[in-house]
């Protein structure tokens, strides 16, 4: 298999180490600029242009790239008839939403890399609310916080795709997880209601913190996110008639409080955040192996998820 990863950024690495840890060998990187240090480090080859991609003909291309440049290699993959793994968001664009909806052909796998359904504790959620443990559903609280300086010490933060505009960043562009779980758990909202703020202590472009209602036909579910708490935070609260499911990032537990049963308790142990990772490659490459075009994380579902984004930008 041949992997083409576009991109040699801090995910783009990532990328690459756990495909050569699985034991693919094939790898190759698109940067602007070469680097035989890159390759060394990374096990990989660099090529530098388009002609060099064309010429490659890669049968899988992960893109890792700022939002803003991911239609235009999915359309790339698309022409060359490659499997592609896009990281979220599709895009951050009606007008490239529109172009890639019209152009993509369907014939290769899709993959938009939500990494988060593959949270063991993340799965056991689900599995809950569709044994209804908690009986109906009356709404959820999702939560994201982050401080932006501290995501990649090793350079400046306001030149990295998050905090830029024109490079598709934003918070609620960046951080699109909690989205996804909103849809992943309770299906696409009837209605959207945002609010969106820059605080500018951060100096940047693009809003810092956003406040979401997806409301349903029978329930409401909220979404917090921001850039700015020093402490990360990650939580979701889900409120039902029997009881409440509350999951801390922190804590690698998830809590079911009944009201007339014993408390239950699903532990984590030894948690690794690179499983993850590891675990959503290897779900795209059995996807192509056994040829399944239609899945829970296909093309159909990152336009979805991209409209859903979208729509809280709009409100």
């Amino acid at each position: 298999m041949t992997f083409l990863i576009i991109g040699g950024g801090s995910i783009g690495q990532r990328h690459l180490k756990n495909l050569k840890s699985l034991g693919y060998g094939d790898l190759y990187c698109f940067k602007r600029n070469f680097s035989s240090d890159f390759e060394n480090k990374f096990h990989c080859t660099v090529i530098t242009t388009l002609e060099e991609v064309e010429e490659l003909k890669p049968e899988m291309m992960v893109i890792c790239n700022p939002t803003s440049m991911h239609i235009e290699w999915v359309k790339i993959a698309n022409d060359l008839k490659a499997h592609v793994f896009v990281e979220k968001p599709l895009t951050h664009s009606q007008d490239q939403l529109e172009f890639i909806q019209k152009e993509w052909q369907n014939n290769s796998v899709f993959f938009i890399g939500f990494m988060l359904r593959y949270h063991p504790l993340v799965k056991k959620i689900k599995e809950l609310i569709d044994s209804e443990k908690l009986g109906r559903i009356y709404s959820s609280r999702l939560e994201f916080g982050s401080w932006l300086p501290y995501w990649h010490s090793w350079e400046d933060y306001k030149i990295s795709y998050a905090s830029n505009k024109d490079m598709g960043g934003g918070v609620i562009n960046t951080i699109t997880h909690e989205l996804d779980l909103a849809q992943y758990f309770f299906g696409n909202p009837q209605n959207v209601k945002s609010v969106k703020f820059n605080t500018n202590i951060l100096d940047i472009d693009v809003e810092e913190i956003a406040e979401s209602i997806f409301i349903y036909e029978d329930k409401l579910v909220s979404l917090h996110v921001d850039f700015l708490q020093k402490d990360y935070d990650r939580s979701v609260k889900i409120l039902g008639e029997k009881g409440k499911i509350i999951w801390d990032w922190h804590t690698h537990i998830v809590h079911v409080q009944l009201h007339k049963d014993t408390d239950e308790k699903y532990e984590l142990h030894d948690f690794d955040v690179n499983q993850l990772y590891i675990d959503e490659i290897n779900d795209f490459i059995n996807l192509i192996k056994t040829n399944t075009l239609n899945h829970s994380l296909d093309f159909d579902h990152a336009v979805s998820n991209t409209e859903l984004m979208l729509a809280i930008h709009n409100d």
